[in-house]
């Protein structure tokens, strides 16, 4: 059986079908693969958002979060409930234990949402996603409305139609649309003629519920066909509402005799702006896994054929658009791994010339490509930043195996064996240290496919795109190379290229670096680790920034007035500043977001916001940093804290938000102001701990607060309840939505409020009239406070605590220890406890499963090795290599003047098993040699000899491979030039140990040992 299995597979017809299904499914894969900026989120973590504006940070404690946390405290495999509360809105953060599905945490966070709902206002609607959801926000439109458009015409069109058509595309998640409040019927009392007739607002809304209509009347037969019957009375114009009746001491009395009736948007605490102009914003985000760019030229399409549903005039102006990323670091990354992939082609061509077996090398590289991409998505990962960062690297490095097995089969060719034989011979030669050396290489990756928590976000897409790159690399250098020289009937040329003659050239010139080398082991032993240290120390001058991107088109501005700033003097503020913005000469528009509308999963208060700048065409990428600190400068107001980034990593900020900050003072007790009272104590200490810096109490900030505290005695005269007196203050004050009327897609709502209630001063207040037996001004029922209550409360695990935050100076653990001896001593009442929390404990964690990760990494590259070698000096020289190796990276970033950067923090880790493999396979060559009898010096030498052609081939492909990246070619491919700086100056210097340093010392050694020292 395993004979005819045998004559099978020596046939090209299954190798054809093998390869052809495999190709097939790599095509697929690659035209259906999500094609996103960052690695999609899957960690435990739920946040939700509810809003009810107008609400004090207790009110919304009370009525929000205890019933929301009430029920999801009781879910299983919690870790941890952190709420935040204030400005009308609740943010709550649920944590899972590692390793828990989110998908099926979220189905879990939102049945516990909705068994609170019956203990939930009716106008909070929570909202939970899995964290990271900031990162799906992929285009943002806003509405250029010309004057004598109502911008609430605007957004009520766009909800009707346009909304809907938005959300039934592919792929889109959420849509939202805010700039103005909903557009409503406000009845606008009028407290005179109130007081006149003695009719009660209380009593406006009564009769308002009474008018509002829509209900099922049964059915009747109508000759042949059943017939419902429905009830109706569904005002929809000012004008509807004019004569219905409000029952007063004299009688019924019309509305429009005791009110002012209008169409007009309910009053919010948001606003938008494009352009310094009153507009409204439209928000898509797409679903997880999506691909970014159909999702963006679909929305933009809609858009586009929905445009004639609009107010004349009106027309949209792309603010944002995630796809234009997309398409960027996908054109100039794609473009770069088609040079590079040229170039490495075109240098083995160079130096093995046109033959027929260099066609089957050729095809290796975008094999492999294929294949790893078929793996990706077989494994439901997408291509981003962190997993075409890997296909750069792998680019260059696809060709090594093959490149190693080709050279062995024509080094057996070129020593006389016949053409079957001498591949069988070739690829016996080679397959135990091109195998090892793949699943060292692999070893360094596998143990980060477990590594979970924050790390595991970017390290585990990076990870699995190397392992089946180079998987996919050993696989066809094992089959498609042999098999293509022995069909294809390959042999080697008979004459040197050019190419080969400049090689041998060079192995000459390196062979007498060897011998400079081998004369003095120590010494050079000695200067590689002096250059190691120096390339490390140098590594001080290089810029450090998170995760550099492209030009985006947009850069966006977060800005942030004083806790309490009123939404028209921030609307004023902000219109100032936008104007010096776009007098810039790169700015083209500004869109400005104040607050957050309840419709978004934003949470800024009336004082914050943020503000896009669109730029002008052709605005490059090493102009972003100038240009935004020009736009800083030119931005800055008295009173306004700004800071400038690009949207993608604010959106990635928006994400991580939930959690902890880097240290973090925890302070836990039931009274608010006593909390308040002993944070500013708190902060005080800490100012003085030189370890820390920018102590922010936001917390405990003090923000007026009007109380209404009424008068028991003064009540009960009056025969007024507390509840009472509320019934009148809500509709007059507050404003109260008493009904909903259908019309269309989007409802009407029928809203009660005094027109000039925000501009009541606190004398005017107390003047308000209540209706008790006659009429009794509020001041005497009720006393008026103004008190100073905290900015925001936050519940951690359902108690009450505020939080300080520091930045450290120095070390995380350092900083802890000097603030608990600075707050050492300090008084807590009972039942009052403090702290330290904050991304301490996650740090911690992260660091050991990145600990054990590497303890994995080094004991499965340690395993291989031993089973390749026997003893372990071999062993320890590979390793040693390691540190090594990380010289040429560390040299090449810092002469590049190329920041530093979470992916070139990646290059370094990929360094650690790519700089193995030559290592292996020419120590296996020195090791048979040694067994077949040649003497320890004559068996370096001719490994070093016959090695050196194909190190420097693969060296020179990987180089060439990454090259066009390295060199920054594109505005696309900024993100991963670091990344490929890092491993092309690491596999040069590689190469170099390789073939000089490591023999040396292996031979240094066995000498030594030999003479039995």
């Amino acid at each position: 059986m395993s004979e005819q299995l045998r004559r099978v597979f020596a046939r090209p017809l299954p190798w054809l079908l093998i390869y052809g299904a495999l190709m097939a499914y790599g095509i697929y894969a690659w035209l259906h693969i999500p094609v996103e900026v960052l690695p999609r989120f899957n960690y435990p973590q739920i946040s939700v958002i509810t809003h009810d504006a107008g609400a004090t940070a207790e009110e919304l404690e009370t009525r929000i979060t205890r019933p929301i946390e009430g029920q999801i405290l009781a879910l299983p495999n919690l870790v941890t409930v952190r709420s935040t509360m204030g400005h009308g809105s609740v943010q709550t953060n649920v944590r899972f234990t590692r390793g828990s599905n989110a998908q099926q945490d979220l189905q879990a966070v939102n049945s516990a949402i909705d068994r609170a709902r019956g203990d939930l206002p009716a106008a909070a609607q929570p909202y939970a996603e899995i964290m990271g959801n900031a990162i799906n926000e992929v285009a943002d439109y806003t509405a250029h409305i010309p004057a004598g458009v109502a911008p609430v015409a605007v957004q009520r069109a766009v909800q009707a139609t346009i909304e809907p058509a938005l959300r039934a595309l592919p792929g889109v998640q959420r849509v939202e649309v805010y700039g103005s409040g909903d557009e409503a019927l406000w009845v606008q009392p009028d407290l005179a003629a109130l007081h006149r007739y003695g009719v009660p607002v209380t009593a406006i809304t009564s009769a308002l519920k009474q008018h509002v209509l829509l209900r099922s009347g049964g059915f009747i037969h109508q000759g042949h066909q059943h017939v419902l019957i429905e009830a109706r009375s569904l005002p929809t114009k000012a004008s509807d509402l004019a004569q219905i009746p409000v029952p007063s001491r004299s009688g019924l009395i019309a509305l429009h005799d005791l009110a002012r009736l209008v169409r007009a948007p309910v009053p919010t605490q948001n606003a938008v702006q494009l352009d310094g102009r009153a507009s409204i914003a439209v928000t898509v985000f797409k679903q997880p896994g999506a691909s970014t760019l159909p999702v963006t030229r679909a929305v933009q399409a809609a858009l586009k054929q929905t445009q004639n549903q609009l107010p004349k005039g009106v027309h949209w102006v792309r603010t944002y658009s995630q796809g234009h990323l997309v398409q960027l670091i996908g054109s100039d990354l794609g473009r770069n791994l088609l040079i590079g992939a040229l170039l490495a082609v075109g240098v083995l061509f160079w130096v093995l010339g046109a033959g027929r077996g260099i066609w089957a090398l050729a095809l290796s590289i975008p094999m492999s490509i294929l294949l790893g991409i078929a793996g990706l998505y077989a494994f439901g990962e997408s291509l981003n930043l962190m997993t075409l960062g890997a296909l750069s690297v792998a680019v260059g490095l696809l060709a090594d195996d093959a490149i190693i097995v080709l050279e062995a089969i024509y080094h057996r060719w070129e020593a006389g064996d016949e053409r079957w034989p001498g591949i069988r011979r070739g690829l016996a030669d080679i397959v135990s240290p091109d195998v090892s050396g793949s699943l060292t290489t692999v070893s360094v990756f596998v143990p980060l496919l477990f590594v979970g928590g924050l790390a595991g976000l970017f390290f585990i897409p990076f990870a699995l795109a190397m392992t089946l790159a180079i998987l996919a690399s050993l696989f066809i250098s094992l089959t498609l190379i042999p098999l293509g020289l022995g069909f294809m009937r390959a042999r080697p040329r008979a004459r040197p290229t050019a190419g080969a003659r400049a090689l041998d050239r060079l192995r000459g010139r390196n062979e007498r670096l060897f011998g400079v080398v081998l004369r003095y082991p120590r010494w050079s032993l000695s200067l590689c680790v002096a250059l190691l240290l120096a390339s490390v120390a140098g590594l001080a001058l290089v810029s450090v920034n998170f995760l550099p991107l492209p030009n985006e088109g947009v850069m966006l501005a977060s800005f942030t007035l004083p806790p309490g700033t009123a939404l028209e003097q921030t609307e004023s503020t902000v219109d100032r500043l936008t104007q010096k913005l776009r007098a810039d000469p790169a700015v083209a528009h500004t869109f400005a977001r104040i607050g957050s509308a309840s419709a978004t999963a934003y949470t800024e208060p009336a004082y914050a916001g943020e503000i896009q700048i669109v730029l002008k065409p052709g605005i490059g990428v090493n102009s972003l940093n100038r240009i935004g600190q020009r736009l800083l400068q030119e931005g800055r107001t008295t009173g306004v804290q700004m800071a400038i980034g690009t949207p993608t990593l604010e959106r990635l900020g928006e994400s991580l938000s939930g959690l902890p900050q880097p240290f973090v003072i925890r302070l836990f007790g039931h009274d608010i102001n006593t909390l308040r009272t002993l944070s500013e104590k708190i902060a005080g200490r800490l100012r003085h701990v030189s370890a820390l810096t920018d102590i922010f109490n936001n917390d405990g900030y003090p923000i007026t607060q009007l109380q209404l505290l009424p008068k028991q005695a003064a009540m009960a005269v009056y025969g007024l309840t507390p509840a009472g007196l509320y019934q009148q203050i809500d509709p007059l004050l507050a404003g109260d939505v008493v009904a909903r009327v259908p019309q269309g897609n989007v409802p009407v709502d029928l809203y009660v409020r005094l027109a000039q209630a925000p501009d009541l001063s606190l004398p005017a207040l107390r003047q308000l009239p209540i209706h008790t037996r006659g009429w009794t001004t509020l001041g005497q029922l009720a006393q008026l406070k103004l008190v100073n209550t905290p900015n925001q409360l936050r519940h951690i695990d359902g108690a009450r605590a505020l939080d300080i935050y520091a930045t450290p100076v120095g070390s995380l653990g350092g900083a802890i220890a000097d603030a608990k001896q600075a707050i050492h001593g300090l008084h807590l009442p009972p039942g009052y406890r403090m702290g330290f929390g904050g991304l301490y404990p996650e740090l911690i964690h992260t660091a050991i499963g990145i600990g054990i990760a590497a303890i994995a990494a080094f004991v499965l590259m340690v395993g291989i090795l031993i089973i390749q070698f026997d003893g372990l000096l071999a062993p320890g020289l590979l390793l040693l290599q390691i540190p090594l190796a990380f010289t040429g990276g560390a040299i090449a970033l810092t002469l590049s003047g190329v920041g530093l950067n979470a992916t070139g923090l990646v290059a370094f880790l990929a360094l650690v098993g790519l700089s193995l493999n030559h290592g292996i396979v020419l120590l296996f060559r020195v090791r048979r040699n040694e067994a077949e009898g040649l003497p320890v010096e004559d068996a370096v030498r001719e490994a070093v000899h016959v090695r050196f052609r194909p190190i420097v081939l693969t060296t020179l492909t990987a180089v060439l491979g990454m090259l066009p990246t390295a060199l920054g070619w594109g505005q696309g491919a900024a993100p991963e030039q670091g990344l490929a700086i890092v491993i092309l100056g690491g596999m040069i210097w590689s190469a170099l140990l390789t073939t000089n340093l490591i023999p040396a010392l292996y031979l240094a050694r066995r000498q030594k040992q030999s003479s039995g020292h």
